[in-house]
């Protein structure tokens, strides 16, 4: 059972995952306030594939959309200056109904992804001159946690004769937290448009967290209005992790790519 829970959270957890679309400042340096705001909604249309000891899982976007039942994606982010803060959340509810034979099984899981990033930039300079292609780029370095928190329920019941002759719940969370570092960039095209790429990796092993875990996002963000953008971009992240000791030692491997479109409300 522990494995069938196992295998059952690094699907739902994959599903749900999200790319850090944080605002972007399209003004020159000097019409620049020392604080900006914005709030992002997303949504990752991602497949994954999972491999939980010597299983292999492979699903498609809609094979994973199918098992959400709510969902919602955010961001938060402020800056200051050259400094800046991100919380990157996803909270969910998923389930999955099933049947084998007289057994029925109805699987729920309360998901919470947390991510919250710090950031500095270490260099930039945006110019909006006429008749440049690039019009600036920015280095920033990147640090912070990502907290995973799924509490699982499978409520089961074994049929005889179609008479429910046992049926029970079980209940099984699973969190951890896993440090990341990285390193991004943005490149300015216009006064409308930017590109945007960072990397990060982490969890180390360090406690309960993922043995080695990294991420990689594209974005392409489009100034609608000073208050709004339109993000698109792809993202690819990758975790894996060992539970348990010894013969009940479980190694899980997830891997999750695919485009995302957001839209962010900018105040500053």
């Amino acid at each position: 059972m522990k494995y069938y829970c196992t295998a059952l959270l690094a699907i739902f957890v994959a599903c749900q995952l999200g790319a850090q679309v944080t605002n972007k400042n399209f003004n020159e340096e000097d019409d620049r306030k020392d604080w900006a705001y914005s709030f992002t909604i997303y949504a990752l249309l991602a497949s994954q594939a999972t491999d939980v000891g010597t299983t292999q899982l492979r699903q498609s976007f809609s094979d994973l959309s199918s098992i959400t039942d709510a969902g919602f994606q955010f961001i938060v982010s402020v800056r200051y200056k050259r400094f800046g803060f991100a919380l990157d959340g996803t909270l969910a509810n998923l389930g999955v109904a099933s049947s084998q034979g007289p057994l029925e099984l109805d699987v729920g899981i309360d998901q919470k992804i947390l991510d919250f990033k710090g950031s500095y930039v270490v260099y930039e300079t945006f110019e909006m001159e006429e008749n440049r292609v690039i019009n600036g780029w920015s280095i920033e370095a990147l640090g912070g946690a990502k907290y995973w928190s799924n509490d699982v329920t499978i409520d089961y019941t074994l049929f005889l004769n179609g008479t429910p002759v046992l049926e029970d719940t079980i209940e099984q969370p699973q969190n951890w937290w896993d440090m990341m570092l990285g390193v991004k960039t943005t490149i300015s095209l216009s006064r409308a448009g930017l590109l945007g790429a960072w990397f990060n990796v982490g969890g180390f092993g360090i406690g309960n967290s993922s043995k080695f875990a990294w991420d990689f996002t594209y974005l392409n963000a489009f100034r609608v209005s000073r208050l709004l953008t339109i993000n698109a971009g792809f993202r690819s992240f990758k975790y894996r992790r060992i539970d348990g000791e010894g013969d009940a030692e479980l190694e899980t491997k997830v891997n999750v790519l695919g485009p995302f479109l957001g839209v962010s409300f900018i105040f500053n």
